[in-house]
């Protein structure tokens, strides 16, 4: 073989090489460029829709479906009946919502920095702590996790439709002891619903 065509061989096998190494690059940069571009628009778009105030209604025989669905209406009572008998205990034994308050008035508020709390119907501040958006319709809130001695990650379901809102609280498994307490935290919380957008400012 000549020298000429030795030449044109390793010219041509230098430039396929370098094609193949520049597409691999630049096909790598491109989904780099757009899983990023997508959790950035994901994030953008998912907070905003959440920073507010939310208020409903709620009722301790919502409340107390809702915990008897997560299996936590026995070893939680005080938590489900938290709201609703007016800073005081709730019937010990029997029906946990006899004598019940309600529907009572209640809101939550996220703000733009992190910060989360509730109201109660007197527009008294009953609640407090941070949140962290996990991802377009999750949250978690770390002080409230660490306050009930939880180490997992304490997280609600959201979803924004209009001027409305619902969360969804799904316990892990297994959930005892601190994860019990703060996912009843959760439950208490959250696990009524749609919430409607409100005035209170921030």
């Amino acid at each position: 073989m000549s020298k000429r065509w030795m030449f044109w061989i390793a010219a041509l096998l230098a430039s396929l090489i370098t094609a193949a190494g520049c597409g691999d690059d630049a096909k790598s940069g491109a989904a780099a460029t757009t899983n990023e571009g997508t959790l950035a628009s994901s994030t953008e778009t998912a907070t905003p829709e959440l920073i507010g105030s939310w208020h409903r209604a709620q009722t301790c025989e919502e409340m107390l479906a809702a915990f008897e669905e997560a299996g936590l209406a026995k070893s939680q009572r005080l938590w489900l009946q938290g709201n609703f008998y007016g800073g005081k205990s709730g019937p010990k034994k029997g029906d946990p919502c006899v004598g019940a308050e309600g529907p009572l008035e209640h809101d939550h508020f996220f703000t733009a920095d992190g910060g989360f709390g509730s109201h109660d119907q007197n527009g008294d501040e009953v609640d407090g702590g941070d949140f962290d958006l996990v991802d377009g319709n999750t949250v978690s809130f770390p002080s409230h996790a660490e306050e009930f001695g939880y180490d997992g990650d304490l997280v609600v379901d959201y979803t924004v439709s209009g001027d409305g809102v619902t969360f969804v609280v799904a316990l892990p498994d297994p959930c005892v002891k601190a994860c019990a307490d703060a996912y009843a935290w959760a439950l208490s919380a959250f696990a009524s619903g749609p919430w409607e957008r409100g005035e209170v400012p921030l």
